[in-house]
């Protein structure tokens, strides 16, 4: 059985956002009125921008968010009803049948990949499962705009031939590690846009960037 994952190429994104808005619409994904408080909208694909450097040397990094569908999930081993599962295949998965809407998820990822949707439910990304089961890619895949090579590659890590699995061998596609996550299954080709990887889950750009992401929806009932 194949084992997805995903590689993110910043050099060739050209920040269009149209990944974004592909998934929302696979997904229906609806806004929602914003205001002071939570003056974003829900996703299970987001943009992480902020700048950095110092005038007239100043850069503008922009990375794609999404679940990283770590090996093994914070959010996973701390649900209380066992709603979040893995697939053979690798994929992190919500069970909607038994989420309770605590919103236990949302507060413990790292990288707040997990929000908590209008049917008071939890949401991410499941690489497009059902498209996958169907034999087709993750929309975010298939509409990139980045040329007939696109920014998204997906593919199995599991077999040495495919290009993702190739990439992650290299060592040029890098995991993008926070927490005490020790290992994912997205990973990005860095640009020199970001103020270098490995310092990126110590960076404060990045971080009051990310944290943007907890001024969301407030989960129905639980922690948050």
């Amino acid at each position: 059985m194949a084992k997805y994952g995903m590689v993110i190429d910043l050099n060739r994104c050209i920040r269009s956002r149209t990944c974004y808005v592909a998934c929302k619409k696979e997904h229906n994904i609806l806004a929602h009125p914003r205001d002071e408080g939570h003056p974003y909208e829900y996703y299970r694909l987001r943009y992480v921008e902020w700048e950095w450097g110092k005038y007239p040397l100043v850069k503008r990094a922009f990375i794609p968010m999404l679940c990283m569908h770590c090996e093994d999930p914070i959010c996973m081993r701390f649900c209380p009803v066992g709603a979040i599962k893995k697939r053979k295949d690798g994929i992190t998965k919500i069970d909607k049948g038994l989420c309770n809407g605590c919103g236990v998820c949302t507060a413990v990822c790292p990288y707040g990949a997990l929000y908590m949707g209008p049917d008071g439910k939890a949401d991410g990304c499941d690489f497009c499962s059902a498209r996958l089961d169907a034999g087709l890619q993750p929309r975010c895949v298939e509409e990139c705009p980045s040329g007939t090579k696109g920014a998204f590659l997906f593919g199995d890590l599991g077999n040495p031939k495919s290009g993702v699995s190739r990439l992650v061998k290299s060592g040029r596609a890098k995991p993008l590690l926070l927490g005490d996550t020790k290992r994912t299954r997205v990973y990005y080709l860095p640009s020199e846009n970001e103020p270098g990887w490995e310092q990126l889950p110590v960076d404060p750009g990045f971080l009051q960037a990310l944290d943007k992401r907890r001024r969301d929806l407030p989960a129905v009932k639980g922690v948050l």
